[in-house]
């Protein structure tokens, strides 16, 4: 399990408007991403996840879904592993500012429906044309490498 921060996702917690899945990346959000409301399990306080009560109700919350939004601080993401993850993590961040710039735009906006997304998932599990979630990982590797030798 992975928690953010993430500044775009957070207003998608906050607002009724659902972060929903508008990038083929991150189509495992086509199913929905639930918001996390901690006043219900513990009434006004802390926004953390302190204690074995919390913690259930966000396991409860996510159900078999690999992303769920936690109201005013940030998400978590969970996934079979740290790649997968890592890369889910970042692809929700990616998605929530594509969402927020077609909300803008205006007009109605073509979601990536649930067997959009599942296809999408099982392309980077059979790394079909080099887009594996081990080859994006590999690609962030070099790129992360190239910075921190100085090349970019």
């Amino acid at each position: 399990m992975l928690h953010s921060h993430s500044p775009t996702v957070i207003p998608f917690s906050v607002t009724q408007m659902p972060m929903r899945a508008v990038l083929n990346s991150a189509g495992f959000l086509a199913g929905g991403v639930p918001v996390f409301e901690m006043r219900a399990v513990a009434g006004s306080g802390g926004l953390l996840v302190s204690d074995p009560l919390r913690g259930k109700a966000l396991a409860q919350t996510l159900g078999s879904r690999p992303v769920a939004l936690l109201r005013g601080h940030g998400n978590v993401v969970v996934g079979p592993s740290v790649r997968r993850v890592v890369s889910r993590a970042i692809y929700t961040e990616v998605n929530a500012r594509l969402l927020l710039q077609a909300v803008t735009i205006g007009g109605p906006i073509n979601f990536i429906d649930e067997e959009e997304g599942k296809a999408g998932e099982a392309v980077r599990d059979r790394d079909e044309q080099g887009h594996s979630t081990d080859r994006i990982w590999q690609m962030w590797v070099e790129e992360a490498g190239g910075v921190a030798d100085g090349k970019r």
